[in-house]
């Protein structure tokens, strides 16, 4: 590459290299160049300007939806553990100088969970964040690509949390504290704990069915309330993350459960996570329900591989992609069951039909998911086929001997976004 640098300042240059690297990455040969560059210009000139493009970038990113939670786990997903504690030095530095009180509450929990490293200023963190990982230049520079190109990708999320410099009238679209303190909720999380640490499966089915009844009842008392009243609650957004490995079988265990609790889930396969939309108390009754039934089926599909005899494929990619595939069908099962059931006896005692109730509801989480994402497109779930998986998923989930018409079921779609 030739650059007459007498006609542009050393910043303007570094400016053209960082966009080079940045957005010319897929051409290899120009993006090292451009990095092999930038190593040889002087580190405080050119870190002020990493610094400057790096706020910019995550300026864009809050106004585009996305978080702090969501933003460090995206860059740890797509960089090395170098990367990501840079990216969190950065998030840091772009709150150093924001005063608390204009920042949302949910914003401020979010960055005290990432516990990040300290910022005295937003300027000069870059030389200070080196000092503590002890990096030469060059390797700095390369973090800092890698940063600027984790955060280069990203695309436009909902808005579910007023992003700094956010007007204060900006609307929130969910807010969980009230549910909190549910009474019935802290009971469902009770028995769900309970779910997760019994070594015995018939107890962690019976403490699963008992939470899926209580908020199959909470949900219809509120439905009923909110129908009753001339000011109905509207439904809201959450995001949930899908963590690595076999991240279509958990967002398809997320989707189906989320089903159940009466929401809808949108899978965002680029960045590994679900947005949930639905009613409050249903949203907080999902997202307990999916980490518990995961949290279940991790420890049985291990159970599973530790007692399988040598030579089996209990420990092997088909396996567990068949295990979790078959484990959230058959929980769907059940939890259609239990509602079905808990339907039919609120029914008998209130005299009155539930469904069309639970229906309009229902309507109205279908319309926010098409106003929020528009036309939205099914795949099926890769999975391989391996009925020693297959049965032993299902059977973690119910005990239940797997028929053998049931191998033969194609998998669920799942909705998702590209």
């Amino acid at each position: 590459m030739r650059h007459n640098q007498r006609d542009r300042s050393t910043a303007a240059f570094v400016e053209e290299l960082l966009d080079l690297v940045v957005y010319a990455r897929h051409d290899r040969g120009l993006a090292e160049g451009a990095a092999d560059q930038l190593g040889m210009i002087e580190a405080a000139v050119a870190s002020r300007e990493i610094e400057r493009r790096s706020r910019l970038m995550l300026a864009t990113a809050w106004k585009s939806g996305w978080q702090p939670c969501e933003l460090a786990r995206q860059v740890r997903r797509s960089a090395d553990a170098t990367t990501s504690r840079l990216g969190l030095a950065a998030i840091a530095a772009d709150h150093a100088d924001r005063a608390p009180s204009t920042l949302d509450a949910r914003w401020i929990a979010q960055l005290e969970e990432l516990e990040l490293p300290p910022a005295v200023a937003s300027t000069g963190w870059m030389a200070e964040w080196a000092r503590t990982e002890q990096l030469p230049w060059r390797a700095q520079v390369g973090a800092a690509i890698a940063l600027l190109q984790s955060l280069a990708v990203i695309a436009p999320l909902a808005i579910l949390i007023p992003p700094p410099g956010a007007a204060n009238g900006h609307r929130a679209i969910i807010d969980l504290t009230p549910s909190a303190n549910d009474p019935v909720l802290n009971r469902v999380r009770a028995l769900l704990a309970q779910a997760e640490s019994t070594n015995y499966e018939a107890e962690a089915e019976s403490f699963t069915a008992k939470a899926q009844e209580l908020m199959t009842r909470h949900a219809i008392d509120l439905a009923m309330v909110s129908a009753a009243s001339p000011r109905s609650e509207q439904p809201s957004t959450i995001r949930i993350p899908v963590d690595e490995p076999y991240v279509d079988a958990k967002s398809l265990l997320l989707q189906l459960v989320a089903e159940s609790s009466r929401c809808r889930a949108v899978f965002h396969p680029r960045f590994a996570m679900s947005s949930v939309v639905g009613f409050a108390g249903d949203l907080t009754a999902a997202q307990t329900l999916f980490t518990s039934l995961l949290v279940q089926a991790q420890v049985a599909m291990h159970a599973a591989a530790a007692a399988a005899p040598p030579g089996t494929r209990a420990r092997s990619r088909a396996f567990r992609t068949a295990f979790l595939t078959a484990y959230a069908h058959r929980i769907a099962e059940r939890l259609a069951e239990i509602n079905a059931h808990v339907v039919a006896d609120a029914e008998a005692e209130t005299g009155r039909s539930i469904l069309p109730v639970l229906a309009v509801r229902s309507s109205r989480v279908d319309d926010a998911i098409d106003e929020m994402f528009g036309r939205l497109k099914s795949s099926a779930v890769r999975r391989a086929f391996d009925p020693a998986g297959w049965s032993s998923g299902r059977s973690a989930a119910d005990r239940a001997q797997l028929n053998a018409g049931d191998l033969a079921r194609p998998a669920r779609a799942l909705t998702h976004r590209p």
